[in-house]
């Protein structure tokens, strides 16, 4: 059967549970059929039984009646009468025995025969010395009226009557017995069918099933597909190359893919870090300009707004360099002891411009006192940095953006971002953390790559932690991130998140 189909292989099991089924219940029924039949036959012959044992007993009466009428008139017509009694006794007592089944009731019947053959020859005894002269006819007649033979009989009869009826109760238990082990017999074999053929289901489709399943479960994209089965079904074996096919494709696809992200990580490093450099001349080519060129009223907001896009720009291209670091594995974070209040308000003293540029409102909820936490100050400073310029991308004119930090209970800080602007739709709650996605909403509002959100994640997942997104579409949004407590070194285990 290894070559066999599924459907061959539940064929095959199903019509030997089934012929073995229809042989066992066939030789239950026989059985049966036997039994009911043993039963009907037996109570047919105890029903001749019990009509012929009256007459038997009549004929017996008859016969000891016509002998005394004899001794009595010694009329020879009661003789003849007594013989043809005699005759019918006998005829009687055949058909009755041939009746009997049971071993006992032969011999007991037989016994009766033989003992009215005895009393037959006695009174015939009689008979000839009441002829010869030698019994005068008072003493035939009280040798007659003193014969017990002929009571003992109809006792006896009676006896075996009583004892027929024993019998035939017994069959009928004996029946009824062989009709609980026919249905015993029906029902365990069913039962025992029904377990063979889950065993053989189970054997059959389930095993190699749960193999695959196995394997599928363990398999991870870019490994190969190890799992090989010779001995299973065609179905299953065609299933398995299929999955085999299709592990190919997703590790070719999947290869081709690894190697495209290389490739663009690799040139959005270079591109940024290309990026940096022509704004590091541009930044200092305005300062220049600004230092040995007299200030005057007028050109004092566009010096602003120059500055401003500097450094939108070079955050931006900061962004895309530490992005394709991060995907690179190239991105190492140097933890030490870090003060949240004072990262926040040097945030908020390097980007409030980029604020007041849109009339914003800046908030700073921090307390005066140092908020120690841990982590890199630097990666810190660009999540703050991106959380505050996306508030201010995303808020209209007159709107609020707040900057927060509070201690945590076990230690540690929780740092956040609040705004009153746009919101995110819940459709894209997770999807600006991806990468290069921004929300339709979003672009109408302002331009940018939309790797802000998804860098900052990234760093905080390496910090042990990560940022979290309150929101609701047209009021708002608030991204907060939790940082550990610092040890007495000032560094912290960032395996574990504290207050999460």
């Amino acid at each position: 059967m290894r070559n066999w189909s599924l459907r061959a292989r539940l064929t095959a099991v199903l019509a030997a549970t089934l012929g073995a089924f229809a042989a066992v219940s066939t030789a239950a029924y026989l059985a049966h059929s036997r039994a009911e039949d043993r039963l009907g036959s037996g109570f047919a012959d105890q029903i001749m039984v019990f009509t012929e044992l009256p007459e038997h007993r009549r004929q017996l009466r008859a016969i000891d009646a016509y002998a005394d009428n004899y001794l009595t008139s010694r009329d020879p017509a009661w003789l003849d009468r007594r013989a043809a009694a005699v005759r019918g006794f006998i005829a009687a007592h055949a058909r009755i025995g041939a009746l009997l089944h049971e071993p006992y009731e032969r011999v007991e019947w037989e016994k009766i025969g033989r003992e009215f053959r005895a009393y037959d020859a006695a009174q015939h005894e009689i008979f000839r010395r009441v002829r010869a002269g030698d019994l005068s006819r008072f003493e035939a007649v009280r040798r007659a009226i003193d014969n017990e033979t002929v009571d003992r009989h109809i006792e006896r009869m009676s006896h075996f009557g009583r004892l027929s009826i024993v019998r035939l109760d017994i069959e009928r238990r004996a029946a009824r017995e062989a009709a609980l082990l026919t249905f015993a017999a029906v029902l365990g074999f069913g039962l025992f069918g029904s377990l063979a053929v889950a065993a053989a289901v189970s054997r059959i489709i389930l095993s190699p099933v749960a193999r695959l399943r196995a394997q599928a479960g363990s398999w991870r994209l870019g490994e190969p597909w190890l799992l090989e089965m010779k001995d299973g079904p065609p179905e299953v074996r065609d299933l398995l190359a299929a999955m085999r096919f299709m592990a190919d494709q997703l590790n070719a696809q999947f290869e081709k893919e690894r190697r495209a992200g290389r490739l663009k990580s690799q040139l959005v490093s270079g591109v940024s870090h290309e990026f940096n450099n022509a704004l590091a001349v541009i930044h200092t080519a305005h300062a220049l300009l600004k230092e040995n060129e007299p200030g005057t009223a007028e050109a004092a907001p566009w010096h602003d707004m120059l500055a401003a896009n500097i450094r939108a720009l070079s955050t931006m291209a900061t962004n895309l360099l530490n992005l394709g670091r991060l995907e690179a594995g190239k991105f190492d974070l140097e933890v030490q002891r870090v003060d949240a209040a004072a990262l926040l308000r040097g945030a908020v003293s390097r980007l409030e411009i980029l604020a007041t540029r849109k009339k914003l409102a800046v908030r700073l909820e921090a307390p005066e006192a140092e908020l120690p936490c841990s982590g890199d100050p630097d990666a810190l400073s660009l999540v703050v940095a991106n959380l505050f310029t996306n508030a201010v991308k995303y808020t209209h004119e007159g709107g609020t953006v707040t900057l927060g930090a509070r201690a945590l209970p076990g230690g540690g800080a929780e740092i956040y971002v609040s705004d009153n602007g746009i919101g995110v739709a819940p459709e894209d709650r997770e999807k600006i953390f991806d990468g290069y996605y921004r929300a339709e909403e979003g672009k109408r509002e302002a331009k940018g790559f939309g790797v802000g959100l998804a860098l900052s994640r990234m760093i905080l997942e390496a910090h042990g932690t990560d940022l979290d997104l309150e929101t609701e579409l047209g009021k708002g949004s608030r991204f907060s991130f939790r940082l550990r407590a610092c040890d007495k070194s000032g560094a912290a285990d960032l395996r574990t998140t504290s207050g999460r």
